[in-house]
């Protein structure tokens, strides 16, 4: 079953930093937002080596990225799309300000709003809705994916990845050094079963088209040295769906 993550798991973890200060969603990605694009983050390096690729397979005319953070995927698809209509969507105004910064004259409309509540866009409005590492913090799944079946369009693709659940059992969740360096900081986070998304998925009417779930391995390690410690581990697990 799916709950709210708390950092005492039921056995001791080389994982879990001492003492990890939790913060809400918003309050922590505004901090985060400011060293965000600065880290070396393995999670994301796997996911650009494995999610970005089939984005890029087809040509879309109007994309949301559902909790876009610092833009990171929309710019991206701005380069491939550049005639599309793109939407950046995301809870942290902090993120969103850096977002809206790296993208000056690219012509993406930047939304700041809760992906627990209804969404703010019409029906049927993409045609490739894609929500990157954002699953863990979506508390109401049921609204979640009613809303993304509601705004794709009937031959839509949808792509959800998130940080493995097998990683939150062992204590590791979204979380970051604070600037001083004196503290991590852990945004709340819930640990979704992979049973727990896919099933919310069909109650809400979409078909899981695939199931994709990747390790860290020595490709990901040579990008990223301090992946190492999780070597062999499941990191990353994407979905593809449809209406």
């Amino acid at each position: 079953m799916s709950g709210k993550f708390a950092p005492k798991i039921p056995f001791k973890s080389p994982y879990l930093p001492e003492n990890p200060k939790i913060l809400g969603v918003q309050e922590g990605y505004d901090l985060w937002s400011e060293i965000y694009d600065e880290e070396s983050n393995s999670l994301i390096l796997l996911e650009e080596m494995h999610l970005v690729p089939q984005l890029l397979q087809k040509q879309y005319c109007s994309i949301l990225d559902c909790g876009c953070g610092t833009g990171r995927l929309a710019i991206c698809l701005r380069d491939s799309f550049s005639e599309a209509s793109i939407v950046g969507v995301d809870f942290s105004e902090g993120m969103l300000q850096k977002a809206r910064q790296k993208s000056v004259g690219q012509r993406i409309s930047w939304h700041n709003a809760d992906l627990n509540k209804p969404f703010l866009f019409a029906d049927g409005q993409f045609d490739l809705i894609v929500s990157s590492l954002v699953i863990e913090h979506i508390s109401a799944l049921d609204n979640y994916f009613a809303e993304i079946k509601r705004v794709a369009a009937t031959q839509a693709d949808i792509f959800i990845s998130g940080l493995h659940p097998a990683m939150h059992l062992m204590g590791i969740s979204a979380r970051f050094k604070n600037k001083e360096n004196t503290s991590h900081i852990m945004p709340e986070s819930l640990c979704h079963n992979l049973s727990d998304v896919f099933n919310a998925a069909i109650a809400a009417g979409l078909k899981v088209v695939r199931i994709e779930e990747y390790s860290v391995d020595d490709r990901l390690i040579s990008r990223c040295e301090k992946a190492a410690r999780y070597a062999g581990m499941p990191l990353l697990f994407i979905m593809k769906m449809a209406k």
